[in-house]
């Protein structure tokens, strides 16, 4: 049995599919579609790296991407960049409350640890889990991301466990699959998934009591 389980933000327990087609609609649906073929580009994903280690260079890295998709205005850019960090346009899956409440009630300690270069906290409350978490670790506020093993230590320090007490659960192999560099175990999500559907989280209230 785990004393903790520690989740991924982004994939994980909200969509990160959706969170753009509020701006489709007073943004433009073919400017969306544009800006994400190029940050989701192989040159994309590379001039992406290593930006959530802060704020600033969140900002900075994400907002020239978008301007290169155009050209766009900075009004443009600045809406587009806006409603990416919009902890309401972000949608918890619907599994996600019901697991995480459950987690706690039954004593285990739980967190979230996120490669992000904004506050996802908000996103949290308004999804009715931030009071039951024991620690939300973000990449932005420690100047360390995924997959360095030390974001993880940091987490599992945050909830007063060992390492291999805590099940970490993600969907990137890469990136949440480096915990077990900080010695924890980890159970992947399939890549499949829908803001509409269950993410398969019960299984983690499986795995948690074994």
């Amino acid at each position: 049995m785990f004393s903790g389980v520690l989740f991924d933000f982004s994939g994980t327990l909200f969509d990160d599919k959706s969170v753009l087609d509020p701006a489709r609609a007073t943004i433009g649906d073919d400017t969306i579609t544009r800006v994400l073929s190029v940050v989701d580009s192989p040159e994309g994903i590379e001039a992406r790296r290593g930006c959530d280690v802060s704020r600033e260079r969140h900002r900075a890295v994400w907002t020239t991407l978008i301007a290169e998709a155009g050209p766009y205005s900075t009004e443009v850019v600045g809406a587009i960049y806006r409603a990416l960090t919009d902890p309401a346009a972000w949608t918890p899956y619907p599994d996600t409350a019901r697991v995480v409440t459950a987690l706690h009630e039954r004593g285990v300690r739980v967190g979230v640890v996120s490669n992000i270069g904004w506050d996802i906290r908000p996103a949290l409350a308004d999804a009715g889990v931030l009071d039951v978490l024991d620690t939300v670790v973000l990449s932005c506020e420690h100047g360390v991301e995924k997959p360095d093993p030390a974001l993880f230590a940091l987490a599992c320090d945050k909830l007063g466990l060992e390492p291999g007490s805590v099940l970490y659960v993600g969907d990137d192999p890469v990136k949440d699959g480096a915990a077990v560099r900080a010695g924890m175990p980890v159970y992947l999500l399939p890549s499949e998934r829908s803001a509409t559907r269950d993410r398969g989280l019960v299984a983690v209230l499986e795995l948690a009591q074994r």
